[in-house]
């Protein structure tokens, strides 16, 4: 009986803290990847353990068939996992975005509580009381707990969710939970623990693994999905805002994360911001950007006639499959001066200390957005300052916070507010000539034409115009433009001050 009751205490682990990875990820999807989000989920998920396993010790003081109540459990723990994603699927909506969190953290609490009642039912199926060694006995049922947990957060958060959607997952682990419990219902011997290993890999290979209950539909009646794909790094939706006529527009975990959109005439990407670049550095050769996203920003600077090399880095993978669908930015897979790599920005920076930028580009996501502080703090432009040539810019999205701007300005000698809160920090002073910067960006080619034609560049609202209209702005203007009522702050890694002191809550 011990080894039948190391074997659920470890699958229940698994499942358990799988799920838990699972609920992080879809409560920070709705939270839009707000930092306490994981908190929110791990305060229900360690309420239910702690109210499950309570329960699981009145049971075995008032039950004797502990296999029979707790493979009843499992039982019903199996079919309420099946369900969900088909309970969020009906209330994840824009417009219910409060219902679908407090029903989420319900279900968090009930999920963890059914599972954690089978905790104190293990111990007394697994302890041999007779021999003495009741701690050893115990010790060895936490053990496999411990391994199962382990293994849930790693197999399922850090492997499967590349292969299996959240929703294929959540269906997944409960036929896990029915198998197991009907396991114990009756009884193991080798002929039914064979008869329903073979049943569980059945319905692995029968479950299709890319169901999308969960997040698919989950932006409202107003937007068309033409594209989605989920992985183990998030959501990516590239959706059409019926209601405003807009197209092609790309989000990451919900968030907006730019547009497939390079027409200078309609510069709704914004994309001034980057051809500042080409009108006040002289000759940038190498440049880093940091965040392809759908990959606008980057087509866009390849239009930059001196530059020899781009390297760019993406952390999700998943945004080179959208690129390669849309000839509006698949041409940055075909040039040979672009480099894409798939990893973490600021990790790659620390491996390749040795490379030097003229340009540094980073279209940052919002300020308060979970795990943000990596790439605005202190310590980073610290790197970034490192991986720049003498006289090189680097440009990023504060996303009008003004602390990033204090940020900048604390390690390079000059560090300015641009169109929409965008940075840019140099050792150099930065400026704005209407002759020279019309000069620079009358050179700009893009697939073979040049970037704006006469008609370009009298349109009021195109990128040409919007670009020699630019005012850069010093931190004291910033500071008396925006009345913040209170001191401009630095960011550090310590400190976290956009996600949390200042983050989401305060902004919202």
């Amino acid at each position: 009986m011990k080894y039948f009751a190391w074997c659920i205490s470890l699958l229940v682990g698994l499942m358990s803290l799988g799920q838990e990875m699972l609920w992080f990820r879809i409560v920070s999807f709705m939270f839009g990847g707000a930092s306490y989000a994981f908190a929110l989920v791990l305060f229900f998920f360690l309420l239910g353990i702690t109210f499950g396993s309570n329960q699981g010790k009145s049971i075995c003081t008032r039950y004797s068939n502990l296999l029979l109540v707790g493979g009843v459990v499992l039982i019903l723990a199996g079919f309420i996992d099946i369900l969900i994603p088909f309970i969020i699927q009906n209330i994840n909506q824009p417009n219910s975005l409060s219902l679908c969190k407090g029903i989420c953290c319900i279900l968090i609490f009930v999920v963890a509580a059914l599972k954690a009642i089978l905790f104190p039912i293990v111990h007394h199926l697994g302890t041999n009381i007779a021999n003495g060694k009741v701690g050893a006995s115990v010790s060895k049922v936490y053990f496999f707990n411990i391994i199962g947990s382990t293994l849930g957060s790693l197999l399922i958060g850090g492997v499967l969710l590349d292969y299996i959607s959240i929703s294929s997952m959540f269906i997944l682990i409960g036929i896990v939970c029915i198998l197991l419990g009907g396991l114990m219902i009756i009884k193991k011997s080798a002929v039914s623990i064979s008869v329903f290993a073979v049943l569980g890999i059945c319905c692995f290979c029968l479950v299709d693994k890319h169901t999308d209950y969960i997040f698919r539909d989950s932006l409202g009646k107003d937007s068309s999905i033409s594209y989605y794909i989920e992985n183990r790094y998030g959501v990516i939706h590239i959706a059409d805002d019926n209601k405003n006529g807009l197209k092609n527009i790309v989000l990451g975990n919900r968030m907006y994360d730019g547009i497939l959109n390079i027409d200078p005439d309609n510069d709704i990407n914004d994309l001034n911001r980057l051809y500042l670049l080409a009108a006040t550095h002289p000759n940038p050769k190498k440049v880093l950007v940091i965040g392809v996203s759908g990959g606008a920003w980057t087509h866009a600077l390849s239009s930059f006639p001196t530059l020899e090399t781009i390297d760019a880095i993406e952390i999700n993978k998943g945004y080179l499959d959208i690129i390669k669908q849309y000839p509006v930015v698949s041409p940055i897979l075909d040039d040979h001066r672009i480099n894409i790599y798939i990893d973490d920005g600021r990790r790659w920076l620390k491996r390749n200390s040795d490379k030097k930028y003229d340009l540094i580009i980073m279209n940052t996501t919002y300020h308060w957005r979970s795990g943000i502080t990596n790439l605005l703090s202190q310590e980073m432009m610290n790197i970034l300052h490192n991986s720049l040539n003498p006289n090189g810019i680097l440009a990023f999205n504060s996303t009008r916070s003004l602390d990033t701007l204090k940020t900048a300005q604390s390690v390079f000698k000059h560090a300015y507010w641009g169109t929409m809160g965008f940075i840019y920090a140099s050792d150099s002073e930065i400026n704005i000539d209407d002759n020279v910067a019309k000069n620079r960006l009358d050179k700009l080619v893009l697939d073979g034409k040049p970037l704006f034609n006469e008609v370009s560049k009298q349109l009021k609202n195109g990128a040409y115009q919007k670009t020699l209209a630019t005012k850069l702005l010093s931190l004291d203007e910033v500071e008396k433009l925006y009345n913040l009522g209170r001191d401009t702050e630095i960011i550090t890694d310590s400190n976290m001050i956009t996600e949390y002191k200042y983050g989401f809550l305060r902004n919202n």
